[in-house]
């Protein structure tokens, strides 16, 4: 049987959407959908620009898959995600075609696929062809308005970067990368890159950030976006503290001002990914203040994916 696909455009959207949240809601109901903004992304590209593909494999049927091949030039990496319709019989070929599109762009990238923790049939597919488990993530929820407290740290000034301003951006910039130079993953970024993409979330997502600055020193930051305001719900996007600062209680001031920044934009839910292998504490905070799992993510790699 031959495979019927092509590229996905904007006009495709809806297609997209459905597909991913059908695929996302038949294995965990508790699941955050996937709205318009990172629909777009999809199609658009997380880094470099995406290769997409909508599959089925008969004429007069519905488009069954979707896949987006995000490459990162700078990283060497790709980023891969398959959303299938339940009980369509495309995912095998799904993966095929978007190794095959792997190999063509570039054979030696590092390649990660991601998936949700009960999704079986896929992760035994996976597994079938050598991939296995890198990382767990998980995504936490938390009810607006919520009763927050204070951070145990008062030293702390906390304020509103402008993202216009190359004065602020550099902040931002020496600050984001010094915290999570140690995470997994972590590769720097030139600044004239990421400025681009910092100016992108912030036209696209409505990226929003706060510094906290100790006796006038920058120390940490956290950003907030809309990638889920169809949910209702706030999206803390990025966290950080530099390491020179980390364990004074910082990040947990910076959390309580999102969780307050985003009761009075009126959300009523918080959400945010975190990375079940961070030694940092971030689990231990986010659950202090009220967070709790609803999902979990598996990161597959296989190191010889393109043999």
């Amino acid at each position: 049987m031959a495979l019927i696909a092509r590229e996905a455009t904007e006009e495709d959207i809806a297609t997209i959407l459905e597909i991913a949240n059908q695929n996302l809601l038949s294995l965990n109901p508790d699941d955050k959908r996937i709205g318009e903004i990172e629909a777009r992304e999809f199609l658009r590209g997380f880094i470099d620009p995406a290769i997409t593909r909508l599959i089925k494999l008969q004429t007069d049927d519905d488009w069954q898959s979707f896949v987006t091949l995000n490459p990162d030039s700078s990283r060497k990496r790709f980023y891969l995600d398959i959303y299938t319709r339940p009980g369509a019989q495309t995912l095998s070929h799904s993966l095929d075609l978007a190794l095959e599109l792997a190999r063509e762009h570039d054979s030696d990238y590092r390649l990660w696929l991601g998936t949700q923790s009960n999704d079986f049939v896929y992760k035994s597919l996976l597994e079938s062809r050598n991939f296995s488990i890198l990382r767990k993530y998980w995504t936490l929820e938390m009810s607006l308005p919520a009763q927050i407290g204070h951070a145990r740290n008062s030293m702390g000034e906390i304020r509103k970067l402008d993202l216009n301003n190359e004065g602020d951006l550099r902040t931002y910039h020496e600050v984001h990368q010094d915290s999570f130079s140690k995470h997994f993953g972590f590769m720097p970024r030139q600044f004239s890159e990421w400025r681009e993409l910092v100016y992108r979330d912030k036209d696209e997502r409505n990226m929003q950030v706060w510094l906290i600055s100790i006796n006038g020193e920058p120390a940490g930051f956290v950003d907030c976006n809309d990638e889920l305001v169809h949910e209702d719900s706030g999206y803390v996007s990025g966290l950080g503290v530099r390491r020179s600062f980390q364990g004074k209680g910082l990040g947990e001031a910076l959390l309580r001002y999102a969780i307050q920044v985003n009761t009075e934009f009126g959300h009523s839910k918080l959400c945010l990914n975190v990375d079940a292998g961070n030694e940092s504490g971030a689990l231990r905070l986010y659950e202090k203040v009220g967070m709790k799992p609803i999902s979990e993510w598996h990161q597959y790699e296989n190191p010889l994916w393109s043999k």
